[in-house]
């Protein structure tokens, strides 16, 4: 199966966030870096983003099922 790719407005556009957040994601390492392809191209994996979003989502469940008081 051929992997499918995002580019920078595919991510934001859907995270609903600005190119400025992403960056700082990546730059702390709070999101996958991208793929370089020259540099003018840069693209994350599909399945790359689809996991890290899952992985997100999951700590999100967690933390909501946990009686903690902070």
């Amino acid at each position: 199966m051929k992997d499918t790719y995002l580019n920078l407005k595919d991510i934001t556009d859907s995270l609903k966030i600005n190119q400025e957040t992403l960056k700082k994601w990546i730059a702390e390492g709070k999101f996958p870096p991208p793929m370089q392809i020259n540099d003018r191209v840069t693209i994350w994996s599909y399945a790359v983003i689809e996991n890290w979003v899952a992985q997100q989502q999951q700590t999100v469940d967690w933390v909501d099922h946990q009686n903690l008081d902070f």
